[in-house]
């Protein structure tokens, strides 16, 4: 696969038009570029609003990564890879278990704590221009999810949540991203470590390990007893009839070609 130059404001040539159709195919991008090769303001203003919804850094320069999250959002979903045998996403899992214990003051308030701090930023919610004070599960799974893309070629074009809602970050973000989304009924799909489990009480976390009947999960705005509305980050064993839905994080074969003959052997 041929890398795609580098881009900026002032650049000319069939990499801006690829560029500035890309741009026209995201539905938040109002009013549509003039398709025209050359990358002006419009262009660039379309550009880093794009980065920023993206999470990249909205320089308004192309690089390796802009490129990989714009073919990754305008891919149909028969070009995303979920249901495959080997198993990128665990390391979802290995990120989430470095955050275990650590813990608001209550009220869900990030008090001094730079870890919980940076959860509660990892989505868009402010509340009376705080960006704590509300719960913050599914904030937890958006921030991990962010890292793993920074992380992982397998899914480094993914356009990560910034989701503070449980609802949102499945019926949303998870289907506009072309996850696999199943549920305890399905025939041939199995829970694996680093899928995403929603729970049928408002709630969301990480599997570690799925064992028999239960789960073994990482949550965010949890306690012992299990509530979704606790201090802290811990491990909890679930049982799977208190599961809603999975979900399990697309591949793209699309940003990763050094990885893709390995990829098609495995799926």
């Amino acid at each position: 696969m041929k890398l795609k130059p580098v881009l900026k404001k002032g650049s000319r040539g069939d990499a801006v038009v690829e560029l500035q159709t890309l741009l026209n195919s995201m539905a938040s991008v109002k009013p549509k570029l003039v398709i025209d090769g050359i990358l002006g303001a419009g262009t660039d203003r379309a550009l880093k609003q794009f980065q920023r919804e993206a999470n990249l850094l909205a320089d308004g320069i192309v690089g390796k990564r802009t490129w990989a999250v714009l073919l990754q959002a305008s891919l149909p979903n028969n070009d995303k890879i979920s249901r495959y045998s080997f198993q990128p996403q665990s390391a979802l899992a290995d990120i989430a278990r470095r955050y275990i214990g650590v813990t608001e003051t209550g009220n869900n308030l990030a008090g001094d704590s730079k870890e919980l701090l940076a959860i509660f930023k990892s989505d868009d919610l402010k509340i009376n221009g705080k960006t704590d004070g509300y719960p913050w599960c599914a904030a937890f799974v958006s921030y991990c999810i962010q890292k793993l893309c920074k992380q992982s070629p397998y899914f480094s074009g993914l356009i990560p949540p910034r989701e503070a809602s449980v609802n949102r970050l499945l019926t949303l973000w998870a289907k506009n991203n072309h996850c696999l989304i199943f549920t305890n009924r399905s025939k041939d799909l199995q829970p694996k470590k680093g899928d995403i489990v929603v729970f049928t009480f408002s709630h969301v976390g990480i599997i570690e390990d799925p064992q028999g009947a239960t789960l073994r999960t990482i949550e965010g705005n949890t306690n012992d007893a299990g509530s979704r509305e606790g201090t802290m980050v811990a491990r909890k064993t679930r049982a799977k009839s208190l599961i809603r839905s999975y979900i399990r994080l697309p591949v793209s074969l699309v940003n990763i070609p050094t990885h893709m003959e390995t990829i098609a052997k495995m799926v």
